[in-house]
């Protein structure tokens, strides 16, 4: 069988101008906060530090959404402009990114302490400012094992197969909220709850967006169990695969019954037996092959 020839020079004539162009300021910094008394006062400062590196004008918005707690009058002693959202991620970054009045807003959540240098903030606006993205997302690639089994187990195999090109858009920790873009790339609803994360990707990658990751360390937040969340972020992803044609309803079924495997894969880890970075290796072998068997792809 004859192939067409494909030039190895191919692109290496590139055009004299930038395909995207440098923004300016200036820069809101969005926090949703959901009971976060403890560590919001110091996400505020940290984020006016991030924009005092970027040398723009900006302003930082609390989002306390549903709080029960000091949240609120902490931040705003903080510096803080507050606003307040009801119940749930989404909720609460559709309430701060309507109350900012920045050209670019970044999103950093309420609970996340990042100790590295430059602050969080300004890693994630100076390649919108210097023109090389469209978009942000942190890559917090130190992270406990149950994340990476949430990677390795369900969203590589599953979006890699739906949407192929997101993986590398979106670095090793896709779920990440610290991320960046221009006011216009920011939808004007969300799921109601953890699920925005995962919508946010969705929709940035349908507009074709130059998202990048960028490597973040040395950061903590809590870890808080969320055992719906997973099966909700897969009834997003297939839906939004199944709209855009990335996928069959009939081939639903199929679907299901490899998350409901995938689950059972990632619950065989066990932290006092099991070396982490092998067990996530075979994890994804194994996941891959569910799912290509169980839509007839091997």
């Amino acid at each position: 069988m004859s192939r067409g020839d494909i030039d190895p020079a191919l692109g290496l004539e590139l055009t004299p101008e930038r395909t995207l162009a440098a923004r300016g300021g200036p820069v809101s910094v969005v926090v949703p906060a959901h009971d976060e008394e403890q560590t919001v006062a110091e996400v505020v400062t940290a984020a006016y530090a991030g924009l005092r590196v970027l040398g723009v004008e900006g302003e930082v918005i609390v989002s306390a959404s549903g709080c029960t707690d000091d949240t609120a009058h902490v931040a705003a002693r903080a510096g803080a402009r507050v606003v307040e959202s009801p119940l749930g991620k989404g909720n609460a970054v559709i309430a701060g990114v309507e109350a900012a009045t920045g050209k670019i807003i970044c999103l950093v959540d309420g609970d996340l302490l990042y100790y590295g240098d430059p602050p969080l903030v300004a890693l994630l606006v100076a390649p919108l400012l210097h023109g090389t993205a469209d978009a942000t997302i942190a890559d917090l690639y130190w992270r406990p094992v149950y994340p990476q089994l949430w990677l390795h187990g369900f969203f590589a195999p599953l979006a890699g197969r739906l949407f192929p090109e997101l993986l590398p858009k979106a670095g090793s920790t896709p779920w990440s909220g610290q991320r960046a873009a221009p006011r216009e790339l920011w939808p004007s609803a969300l799921p109601d709850g953890f699920t925005a994360d995962l919508a946010l990707l969705l929709h940035w990658n349908d507009t074709g967006a130059r998202l990048r990751p960028v490597i973040a360390d040395d950061w903590v937040n809590p870890q808080r169990p969320k055992p719906d969340l997973m099966a909700r972020e897969f009834a997003v992803l297939v839906r939004h695969a199944i709209e855009r044609g990335r996928a069959a309803e009939d081939q639903l079924p199929a679907l299901e019954r490899w998350f409901a495997a995938a689950h059972e894969l990632m619950a065989r880890y066990r932290p006092e037996h099991d070396d982490p970075q092998r067990f996530e290796i075979g994890l994804l072998e194994e996941s891959m092959r569910h799912l290509n068997a169980g839509l007839g792809l091997s």
